[in-house]
This record gives C-alpha cells, sequence and structure tokens, in this order.
C-alpha cells in the first residue's frame, strides 16, 4: 500500500508544479492583456504624449509605434511664431530619415534640406488661433527615434518614440 501513496504523492506535486506554471501564465497574459489596453503596443494612454507649451508650440504624437503602421504628429503653432506669414518647422534628420511622409496639411509651400534637418514652410493664414499641422507618416524601421523639433529655428522640442518591429 505504501507504493500507491508514492504513486499519489508523485502525482500530486506533479499536478502543483503544473498548477503554479498555469498561474504564472495566466499571470503573464493577464499583465500582457492590460499592457495592450493601456496602449503599451501603440495607440492608448501610455503611447499618447504631447510636449510643448500653449505660448509657443505644442506637439502631439505616439510615444510607441509599430514599424509600417500608420501615425500622426500633430503640432499646434502660436500666432505669435509665424513669420511674414509662414511657419518654419524644422525637423531633425534623425527623425526624418526614419520615417515615410505620407501627408503633411496643410500642404508645406517648400521643402529644404540642411546638413541634419528637414525644413517644412507653410503659409499659415492670420489669426488668434494657434496652425495646426499633421504629419502623417509610417515609420520605416524599428527601435529607438529621437531628435528634436523646432519651430522657425528656435523652440526645440524632443520627441522620443520607440517602433516595435
Amino acid at each position: 500500500m505504501t507504493g500507491t501513496n508514492e504513486d499519489f504523492d508523485k502525482v500530486m506535486r506533479h499536478h502543483r508544479k503544473a498548477w503554479r506554471v498555469e498561474r504564472i501564465a495566466w499571470f503573464v497574459i493577464a499583465l500582457t492583456l492590460a499592457a495592450a489596453l493601456f496602449g503599451a503596443f501603440g495607440g492608448g494612454v501610455l503611447s499618447e504624449a504631447q510636449v510643448g507649451s500653449r505660448q509657443t508650440v505644442t506637439i502631439e504624437y505616439d510615444r510607441l509605434l509599430r514599424s509600417s503602421a500608420p501615425s500622426l504628429m500633430r503640432f499646434h503653432v502660436h500666432p505669435s511664431l509665424r513669420r511674414d506669414g509662414a511657419v518654419r518647422l524644422r525637423i531633425d534628420r534623425s527623425i526624418v530619415s526614419r520615417m515615410e511622409i505620407e501627408s503633411i496639411v496643410p500642404q508645406p509651400l517648400s521643402q529644404a534640406s540642411g546638413a541634419d534637418y528637414t525644413e517644412f514652410v507653410f503659409d499659415v493664414a492670420p489669426g488668434e488661433s494657434p496652425a495646426t499641422i499633421d504629419l502623417r507618416y509610417r515609420p520605416s524601421t524599428f527601435g529607438r527615434m529621437r531628435g528634436e523639433v523646432s519651430i522657425a529655428g528656435e523652440h526645440a522640442l524632443v520627441i522620443d518614440q520607440f517602433v516595435y518591429p
């Protein structure tokens, strides 16, 4: 009869280990699901970012992106930053070189490249409200994208994104 008890104990030890592994797996699944719901893999509260100030420029963007997935950077430019009816948006090459720009609204008047930046010039109507510029793009690679964005060569703001494969 002791053989049966030993067999029973072995089976119960095996079941306890299996239950422990199952509980850990359920915890990992729940944690991953919660992270996804909050945007840890893009498109949620953890992913949404905003830098700048209402008195100069504000940039809304996603911190966490997926490679080749559409994304949006939205710029709100204070009227005081308009020069001769135009706004000059300068983006570091470290960011521009890692994205495929799909559209820019409004359409820029011109685009120029410098040694370490790309500059877009926009015709902006006079007024009291901030000008809004939408840059729609797809990350062309994965990894960290970090660089500065500035208006009129001033008011540089750091954009820090991570692109999942």
